[in-house]
């Protein structure tokens, strides 16, 4: 069992939401991924951006975009992690890493038709989160969080 990381997005509304998440000593080679957007925590119906395991960034959904073990300079380098990551957590430059990097696309035109605020110019609150089912492996909520679509004025 894994502890849910939380992680609150935001996404421009006129714009593809494009983010990369990190995941140090596992390896999901084979994983499937899944994620939603919704009004609600726990709300029931369709969620208003339901994601699944694609094969690539070139389309909406959840990739796995690298997994494999190298040093912490080399994956900082490749830019899969950050100096402040690694520093947070711990390794040093030279420490053996694997390390799974787990891409997320939402397109454009989902992002614009997501629901707007009350009042024209607020940001919208909305919640997600993120399965991961690691080959051979049970299902996991492995992030989470608030999902806040910011307005924007360039459409």
């Amino acid at each position: 069992m894994i502890t849910t990381g939380r992680y609150d997005i935001g996404a421009d509304r006129w714009v593809a939401c494009i983010r990369a998440f990190a995941f140090a000593g596992v390896d999901f080679t084979g994983a499937t991924f899944a994620a939603q957007v919704r009004l609600l925590p726990d709300a029931g119906g369709s969620p208003l951006v339901n994601l699944a395991t694609v094969g690539s960034g070139a389309s909406e959904g959840l990739y796995l975009a690298y997994a494999g073990t190298a040093t912490v300079a080399t994956h900082i380098a490749a830019g899969r992690l950050t100096e402040a990551q690694a520093d947070a957590a711990g390794y040093a430059s030279g420490d053996s890493l694997l390390l799974s990097s787990v891409g997320l696309r939402i397109n454009e035109t989902t992002m614009e038709g997501l629901p707007f605020p009350a009042e024209v110019g607020d940001d919208a609150l909305l919640y997600w989160d993120m399965h991961i089912t690691p080959s051979g492996g049970i299902k996991d909520k492995y992030l989470g969080g608030t999902f806040t679509v910011r307005s924007g004025v360039t459409q």
